[in-house]
């Protein structure tokens, strides 16, 4: 009788620990919600300089910093450009926020990384920390539908040629704790923060997305396009669940 009793406590142990089971890893990235930095497509925090013919879909904007030089010739900002008014304060206040909110829990931290040999096979959606820097050599594919979050204290850096593919733009995010180059025919999606330093987009890239500079960060555009970001035309968010019993 005694050992039946054993028995059939351990069973039941067993049922309610398969039946309390919780989530594992439960640290789906999400998207920021953007209401003032909608329709910008380039922000600097002192001063957004464009030298080469560039072309952006949506509004060019510095705050606090009042200069903007190259628009609207030889560049053309598809929505207008903002120096230091109410727009673009407000823009910069909803930059710095956006920033605090991308500073989520990672799902995998690294040095300094390559992207592209990191993830040969691709990337899933997650938050993606460096302790270093991001660079780019090669292709980066994202995989699957969800939010993908890549954070680094320092610098992202692009090689010639490189780029960033599938995913949807909306619901890819670059948290730059220092500045971000996009070299010459890079080929980019997702949104880009940077909190300080010179920001460049070189001859012949392509960007769709925003590139975004706090203050006292600087932009410069050399013959470049920036559209979007230009949204997948369904998206879907996906959250870690939890395993499945018997």
């Amino acid at each position: 009788m005694k050992n039946f009793i054993i028995v059939t406590l351990v069973a039941f142990g067993f049922v309610f620990a398969l039946n309390t089971v919780g989530p594992v890893n439960v640290q789906a990235a999400t998207s920021p919600t953007l209401n003032a930095l909608t329709n910008y497509s380039v922000l600097g925090g002192q001063a957004v300089t464009c030298i080469g013919t560039t072309t952006t879909s949506g509004a060019v904007g510095v705050s606090s910093g009042t200069s903007i030089t190259g628009f609207p010739t030889p560049c053309i900002a598809g929505g207008g450009t903002h120096s230091n008014d109410a727009s673009a304060i407000a823009a910069q206040a909803e930059n710095l926020a956006t920033f605090t909110a991308l500073d989520q829990p990672c799902d995998q931290s690294f040095g300094a990384v390559d992207l592209t040999t990191t993830f040969p096979s691709g990337v899933s959606p997650g938050v993606y920390c460096s302790t270093s820097s991001f660079t780019l050599s090669g292709n980066l594919n994202l995989t699957g539908s969800g939010v993908w979050i890549f954070k680094t204290v320092s610098t992202l850096i692009t090689s010639p040629g490189s780029s960033v593919t599938g995913g949807d733009p909306c619901n890819v995010w670059w948290r730059i704790g220092s500045s971000a180059t996009l070299d010459t025919t890079t080929s980019f999606i997702g949104n880009i923060f940077g909190l300080n330093g010179a920001n460049t987009i070189n001859t012949g890239a392509t960007l769709n997305g925003r590139l975004l500079a706090q203050d006292p960060s600087t932009v410069t555009l050399n013959g470049d396009s920036i559209t979007g970001p230009v949204c997948s035309a369904t998206t879907t968010r996906v959250a870690a669940t939890p395993p499945s019993l018997p």
